[in-house]
Parts: structure tokens; sequence; C-alpha cells
């Protein structure tokens, strides 16, 4: 009897390790134009499930690099040791000593995401039912990245295919005419709903206008102009009928924000080609403390999250220390929105400073996107590009850092063109193409790169303590590239007027050079597990070697140019 029972133990764990290191689909490799990407169709797509529970003392390895893509995934052992001590005299060239502390905690992760633009909902209509089931499943199910965020435009947006509001008839303050349009339940709520179907993990939904109705605008028109003083009560019953609307399809958002890049209009006029609002801190605070708070509190909609500026870091604390100076609308305000393209341009103190004033307030990345002006090279895509990897991986890693709880990407999907785009003729890359001549779709090193943040550091993990010890590498700086400012000075104007000047709160600093050293950020997860995220930027491999005070040290080598996660228990 002994012999049997010895000989179920045996079985079941070896069935245990099996499951626990189940593999997962393994990327469809194809050299594109700029680099590799995985191909997916309606009969295979590559797949990372989540990490289960592996014996103590044992670690998960997920491994990304320009030369191997998708996730390659390996199970590694903890040398157990009493001495967890970073030891720096025997650090050489390649070592690179990690030691995690998790008694020591910061902000709580959101999650990672990206936004419900029309044109990804029409790209996505072209794909057959199968290919589209994998492409949901790639970005919300357990065996894709599981995206927690999605940003969903209220009206037209720079994807668009027209440009319109939801109430366009003239005058109509009561908003009677207000009605959702065929872009949204072509484009946007079919999408939505499968993919909330699809979550385990909950879909925590941004809604932003980019635009209000020309009629309630200074110019009558959908760029430029400001919200005219007398409108600001219809235009918060805008934003509270939006919300009903969409919640009578069975979609609820965890927040609103004031609007899609108030300020940054201004810096480029009529040549910004997108729809577009403006309004300054001083509109904001009477807006938000007359109009917009009270009424959302007092809705059904009481709980959705109220953000603000939704614009570039270098506004950040100039527009929170204009808008939160006042206590009553602070208390309805619930954070800030931000958006990566000037990042360069202001050092993450911004961050850090905004956490010290205000740490009872969030701060979420609502968009990012990389175009052919900002590239190194290529078009606005660039099919398979790593450099671009590269640029996601610095800007999450440092800003998720620096007290961010979460970081959507723009377009969730986009053509072979970076379209499709209506009349804004706006052209970006996306960390999925979708190829509509042939059904397939085609994940970029973008995709992986978002992906390591969003699979292995789940909603509700703590960031905890990292401490790096590393000898200096050079590298080349061929990837430096100064972004000028816009303009010194620009020139906001009153609520209705153009009679103030305001000096920008653009720095006169160069951009920060790319990352030389090994970078690394570290969870604590809800399930238990610790997550380790390293990326290392050397033409050489790195030898990390891994200290966690609760468990021990392990070493990994990992490739050049690669982005590494490791997740244990």
């Amino acid at each position: 009897m002994q012999n049997e029972y010895n000989i179920v133990f045996i079985c079941l764990a070896a069935f245990m390790v099996n499951l626990a290191t189940t593999q997962d689909n393994p990327c469809a490799k194809r050299m594109a134009v700029a680099g590799y990407v995985c191909v997916c169709n309606e009969t295979y797509c590559d797949t990372v499930e989540r990490p289960s529970q592996l014996p103590r003392g044992q670690y998960y390895y997920y491994m990304t690099s320009e030369d191997s893509p998708g996730f390659t995934k390996t199970v590694g052992t903890f040398i157990n040791s009493t001495d967890t001590s970073l030891n720096v005299n025997k650090n050489i060239s390649s070592d690179v000593y990690i030691h995690i502390n998790s008694s020591i905690q910061y902000q709580t992760f959101g999650g990672i995401g990206a936004s419900f633009s029309e044109s990804s909902g029409s790209l996505f209509n072209n794909l057959s039912t199968e290919a589209q089931n994998k492409f949901l499943e790639s970005f919300f199910g357990v065996s894709g990245l599981e995206y927690t965020f999605g940003r969903v435009p209220m009206a037209s947006s720079d994807f668009s295919q027209r440009t319109y509001t939801y109430d366009d008839v003239v005058g109509d303050v009561e908003l009677k005419y207000f009605n959702l349009t065929q872009d949204d339940f072509m484009y946007k709520i079919p999408i939505i709903k499968r993919a909330m179907a699809l979550s385990k993990r909950g879909l925590k939904l941004i809604a932003t206008p980019w635009t209000a109705p020309d009629w309630m605008k200074t110019n009558n028109a959908s760029k430029q102009g400001y919200i005219r003083s007398q409108y600001l009560e219809a235009w918060s019953k805008y934003f509270l009928k939006f919300l009903e609307a969409y919640s009578n399809e069975g979609i609820d958002f965890w927040a609103i924000s004031h609007g899609n890049e108030y300020i940054i209009p201004l810096y480029f006029g009529a040549a910004f080609g997108m729809p577009n609002t403006v309004m300054m801190p001083a509109q904001a605070r009477y807006w938000t403390k007359t109009y917009l708070g009270p009424m959302l509190k007092a809705s059904p909609f009481k709980n959705v999250k109220l953000l603000s500026l939704d614009d570039e870091r270098p506004f950040l604390n100039w527009w929170a220390d204009r808008l939160y100076v006042d206590k009553e609308v602070a208390q309805f305000v619930d954070g800030i929105a931000l958006h990566w393209y000037f990042d360069n341009t202001k050092s993450i103190v911004e961050l850090e400073g905004f956490n010290t004033k205000y740490p009872d307030k969030i701060m979420v990345y609502t968009e990012s996107s990389i175009n052919s002006f900002q590239s190194s090279g290529g078009g606005s895509v660039n099919l398979g590009d790593w450099s671009r990897a590269l640029r996601y991986i610095n800007n999450v890693y440092q800003n998720l850092d620096h007290w961010v709880m979460g970081y959507l990407d723009w377009n969730i999907a986009l053509n072979e063109d970076g379209g499709p785009t209506g009349t804004t003729g706006i052209t970006l890359d996306a960390s999925v193409i979708i190829n509509t001549t042939n059904g397939e779709f085609y994940k970029q090193p973008i995709f992986y790169a978002l992906g390591h943040f969003s699979k292995f550091m789940p909603p509700k993990s703590k960031k905890i303590n990292v401490n790096i010890v590393q000898d200096t590498y050079d590298v080349e700086d061929d990837d430096v590239r100064e972004e000028s400012n816009i303009l010194e000075k620009f020139m906001p104007m009153d609520m209705e007027n153009s009679s103030s000047t305001t000096p920008s709160p653009f720095p006169t600093r160069k951009p920060d050079p790319p990352s030389n050293t090994v970078l690394a950020l570290a969870t604590v997860n809800p399930d238990g597990s610790h997550t380790l995220i390293a990326y290392n930027p050397r033409t050489v491999p790195a030898n990390l070697i891994v200290t966690d005070g609760s468990i021990g040290t392990f070493n990994q080598t990992v490739p050049p140019h690669s982005l590494n996660s490791f997740v244990y228990w």
C-alpha cells in the first residue's frame, strides 16, 4: 500500500511540474522591413499563459530580444544563501547585482492598455471571426498580455474617418439630440464588449473627448477655440449623457478625463490637424468646481474617477499647482493623465515633485505612439523595428519607476500605412499591424515590450525596492536625438480672449540620453508571487546576480538588447 501511495505522489508531482512548465505557442517569426515580427492569422497565434505557481526556490524566466521575438520561457533555480548582501568587490564589467527588498513598497499598479480608436475598430472588422478571436485573446485573454486599461474617445479623434460630436444641433443646451453614432456601434462598442468578456483581470476604461460641439466653442469650429462660459453646464451634461449611453450598452467606465491635449494645440495653431479644444487651468478649475465635479458626484456615476490635463509631462506641475490650489476642486479630481511625446524635454523630477506635493493623487499615462518624426528611421510604420520597442521600454520603466500607476498605448492596431485616418492625415506606428488583404496581423517588438509589464505586473501589484550595482558601460550615442522645444513661450488666452501671456512650462534642457545601464523594476503581486523585469541595453550579454533576502540568490545571463522577466514565489 505504501508503494502505491508513493507512485501516486510521484505521478502527481510530475503532473504539477509539467503543468507549471507548460509550453506556450511560440512566435511564428518572420523577417519584415526593419526586423522580426510574429505573424498571426485565423489558424495560429503565439501565446503566453499566466505563470502558474512553481515550488519555492524556482523561477520563471521570460525573454524577448531583437533576435528572439515573442516570449521565450525557461525555469531556473535559486541558490539558497544566507549572504544576501551586494558583493561589490566581486563585480566585473558583465556582472549586474540586483537586490530586491519587498519590505519597501511604493505605488499600486493598475496595468497596461491601449485605445479603442475607430481606425483600430474598422481594421478589426476586416479580420475573419477566428482571426478576431486570436487578436482579442492576444491583448486581453489569459493566454495573451491581459491588458487592463482601455481608452475610449468620446466621439471623433485624430483616428476617425470624419469629424463629429454627439450633439451637433446648434444651441441644444438640454442635449435633447444627444446620441451615440454608427461609429460607436460599428467600431467601438462591439470590440470593447468582447474584450470585457475575455478579460479575467477586469478592464478599466477611460473616456476622453477631443472636442466639444462647434456651437459650444468660441470659434465655432472643431479645432482650437475655448468652451464658452455659458455652455460649461451643457458640456458637463455631455459627459454624463455619454456615460449613461455606454452604460445602457453594458459598458461602464473607470474614469473620464477633462479632455485630450487642451494645451498642446497652442503650440501648433491651425497646423494641429486633429479635433481639439483649448482650456487653461483657471477655466478647468471653475468648470470642475461649479459644474462637472458636483454633477458627476450627484449622478449614478459618482464612483467614476476624474482625471485632468491629459497632455504632456512638461505641463504636469504647472497645471496641477494651478488646479489643486483650490481645495474644492482637489476633492473632485482624482489625478492627472499624461502623454509621452515631450517626456525627453522634462526630467522625471516632475513626477517625483507631483507625488511629493499630491501623494493622494494618481498619475496615468494615457497615450504613447511613434510617428516618422520621432523615429530614428523608416516611415510612420517600420515593421519589426526593435529600436521603437526600446523607446517604449525606457519610457514605461522610467514612468512606472516614478509613481505612475498605469500606462496606455494609443491605437491598439493600425494598418501597414499607419492608418486609416480621416481628414487629419496623421499616421502612426502601433504594436500590432493588421494586413487587410491577407487576414494576417503582425505583433511588433512594441507589443512584447509592453507585454512584459502587462503580463507579469498584474493589477494591484505593488512596486518594491530594487538596488542595482553595476560597472559603468559605454554605448554609442547613435540613438540620441535632439528634439528642440517647439516654442520658448506660448501665449494662452484667458477664458475667451487672447490678452494674456504665460511663461512656457517647456524647459530649456537637452533630452536625456538613452540608458547605458541595466534597468530593473520589481513588484510583489496579489497571488504572493514576485516579479522582476530587467532590461539589458548593452551590445553584450549581462550576468544578472539577483538576490531576494526572503528566498536566496540566482544568476542568469541575459542576451544583449533584451527585455527579461522573472517570476517566483
